[in-house]
């Protein structure tokens, strides 16, 4: 180390500082020789004169990378305390040892440059303050992150090239080993292969991961996990099962014997300072690096394994893409839901539940725009109506349910009993092998012993569980289905026996019954309350049925503003309010809620639309301009309201009410104002209005 005239005594009187840092934890478990290197460095700063209670070595960011500086603590320390003027050298075994990122490095010099601090490597002593000495530091700096740069370009390109190969060696998903020869083969424990088996049978048969996982919850079964990490690294440990781990088993192309590279790639936004393996997004097929078929044994050929990956795919999507496709039932008494889309814009419909009633309610307009629904219909008869049309496709074929019912039965029962011993075998063999862990101990060492004894006896516990499981199911007779003879006919043909047999079937089993042949419904209400269905088959025909629905509300619809002319109309005619109700009904027009139009219906629909009968108008003023109302001709001849309505009823006044206003209206003309000052003053005996 080169460059002893440029240290001063300002620098001897603070620290130097002996920065060690190795890229991995595999270099520093293994690259011993590059530690020893980095801490000799020790001997040469006590040559260039600091004493030793001065020289500092600092590796606590052993094994973490120089890309950036977040996650490096001591290298922060060593930024700050360089700013604080208390360091008088830095040394490392060379550049990139302090970083490998131009940004951090840079920043270093300027830092140093102010405190007047050196730098130093194998090479020499730097001065930062020195304008040669600085230009060769930086172009160290851009080197270093260069070198980095291209060792990553070579690192990646020989490990593409073997993935590419289906050769490149990683982890191995659970229900595979690798031989000493490289060769990888199947579990050679059955229970760790027969339980990934079962994951892709019942995903097969129930259509979702979220089914797959009920089915291993109520079966009280669990999952084999291959650790990578940690502790029990490389070993199987048996764990209740999640959803997460179904679904890392069914959308793992290895189990159909792909070799794949890629799918998760590292997103540098996301990722966190000091966790390499943070970060990593799961990316499309089309954006995969490498994908090799047949390189591994297979669980599920290839083909079954892309229906698994559309039909969650399916499972995820809207409606709007589902149109022509099946998928899993969801729970509740809608037949259909999931399955109907809206005829008018196009999007899902969801099923609106109240009481023992149902809807199918198309909610994208209020969500996402914040105006009123598109539709919503009553969700009885639209079921019945498709029920109806799928009895009618199925009629003219032959099934035989019943046999192909107690064929599957006995296959279940046949899988699970399976499964048990399977367990019991697992459970025996790990009670067995901690029995000698326990038998190896030292007696004295009782520390250990006790810890061994109550895993001997935890294991013993959960064995005499499982022999119990098993013994109660084997001794337990098989189910038989309790059918009555007439049922027995009727399932034996269910094409044309199954509007029969409907009612006695669960919920659950009419809509995968319905699901076997419908893969989409299209809805659309007309103003009258009629709804065309439009039913979707699988294999791409379509059937269209109208059926007559209830209408909830008919507000602001097409039919309720010509109903609202109408109402315009015979008020204008100076029909009463029976008279109005009595035609509407005559004329068959339907209110928004009930079968006829009532009082209270025609009185809500005035009030909404501010319609009031010619009596009322004329209260507002609103009369011909050829009459005075009694209130206004009282007026004119200066009485009260009253005097006129008693001169009528006494027949002083011969006057008849107007037909249409429904009130007493007087000529607007002087002579009819004439006659009746003359009534007043009792010149005038009477008075006759025609």
């Amino acid at each position: 180390m080169h460059g002893s005239i440029k240290i001063q005594a300002s620098h001897l009187n603070r620290r130097g500082i002996i920065y060690i840092r190795q890229s991995d934890p595999k270099q520093v478990r293994e690259h011993r020789e590059s530690a020893l290197n980095q801490r000799a460095l020790r001997e040469r700063l006590l040559e260039l004169g600091w004493k030793a209670s001065q020289v500092v070595i600092v590796d606590g960011d052993q094994g973490i990378s120089a890309k950036q500086s977040a996650g490096r603590e001591n290298f922060q320390k060593l930024v700050a305390e360089v700013g604080l003027g208390k360091i008088g050298i830095i040394v490392g075994y060379e550049v990139s040892r302090l970083a490998r990122n131009c940004v951090d490095w840079h920043r270093l010099l300027e830092l140093c440059a102010l405190s007047d601090t050196l730098i130093g490597d194998s090479d020499g002593v730097y001065s930062v303050r020195d304008f040669n000495d600085r230009l060769l530091l930086g172009l160290k700096g851009t080197m270093s992150e260069a070198e980095l740069h291209s060792l990553r370009l070579r690192l990646d390109a020989g490990r593409l090239s073997k993935a590419k190969r289906g050769e490149l060696v990683h982890h191995l998903p659970t229900g595979y080993v690798r031989t000493d020869a490289g060769e990888v083969t199947f579990d050679p424990d059955q229970s760790v292969k027969s339980r990934i088996e079962l994951v892709f049978s019942k995903f097969d048969e129930r259509g979702s991961g979220h089914q797959v996982l009920r089915y291993f919850v109520d079966q009280k079964l669990k999952l084999p996990r291959k650790q990578t990490s940690g502790l029990y690294a490389g070993e199987v440990l048996w764990k209740a099962p999640t959803l997460s781990a179904i679904h890392s088993i069914l959308k793992n192309p290895a189990y159909a014997g792909a070799f794949a590279y890629g799918r998760r790639q590292t997103s540098p936004a996301r990722q966190i300072p000091g966790r390499p393996a943070s970060g990593r997004l799961r990316s499309e097929r089309k954006s995969w690096l490498a994908l090799v078929k047949d390189v591994y044994p297979a669980y599920i050929t290839w083909s079954q394994w892309e229906r698994i990956q559309e039909k969650m795919r399916e499972n995820q999507r809207t409606m709007q893409a589902r149109l022509t496709r099946k998928q899993a039932a969801r729970q509740g008494n809608a037949m259909l839901a999931g399955l109907v889309r809206c005829g008018k814009c196009g999007h899902a419909m969801r099923v609106s539940y109240k009481d023992n009633r149902f809807q199918y309610v198309c909610c994208k307009s209020v969500n996402e725009l914040g105006t009123r629904s598109c539709q919503f219909l009553s969700g009885a008869r639209i079921d019945d109506s498709v029920v109806t049309a799928f009895f009618t496709a199925i009629a003219p074929t032959h099934i035989d349910a019943l046999g192909a019912s107690m064929r599957q039965q006995a296959v279940e029962r046949e899988q699970q009993l399976k499964l048990l011993r399977q367990e019991v075998e697992r459970l025996n063999y790990v009670a067995h092998r901690a029995e000698r862990q326990y038998d190896k101990v030292d007696p004295e060492n009782r520390l250990i012993a006790a810890t061994l004894e109550r895993k001997w006896e935890q294991a013993m516990e959960e064995l005499e569980a499982a022999r119990n499981t098993l013994a109660d199911f084997d001794l337990a007779p098989t189910p038989k289905l309790k059918i009555s003879a007439d049922d027995r006919k009727l399932f034996s043909n269910v094409g044309q026996e199954l509007p029969k047999i409907w009612p006695k079937l669960s919920l659950a089993a009419r809509k995968a019954m319905l699901r076997t042949l419908i893969t989409g419904v299209n809805l659309e209400r007309a103003d009258d309350g009629r709804a065309r269905i439009r039913v979707v088959w699988r294999g791409g025909s379509v059937s269209e049925i109208i059926r007559q629905v209830p209408i909830h509300s008919r507000r602001y619809t097409t039919l309720e503003k010509q109903t609202v002319e109408r109402v315009k109309q015979l008020t204008d005619e100076g029909l009463t309010c029976d008279s109005i109700i009595a035609q509407l009904n005559a004329e068959e027009r339907k209110p928004c809620r009930g079968g006829k139009f009532t009082r209270a219906i025609l009185t809500k629909l005035k009030a909404r639309y501010g319609i009031v009968s010619k009596l009322e108008q004329v209260r507002r003023g609103l009369r011909p301009k050829t009459t005075y109302s009694a209130e206004e001709m009282a007026a004119q001849i200066s009485v009260d309201r009253a005097w006129i309505y008693r001169k009528i009823r006494l027949g002083s006044i011969r006057i008849e009410k107007d037909p249409i206003h429904g009130c007493y209206l007087f000529p607007r003309t002087k002579l009819a104002i004439q006659k009746l000052r003359q009534l007043k003053r009792g010149t005038r005996a009477h008075v006759t209005f025609p």
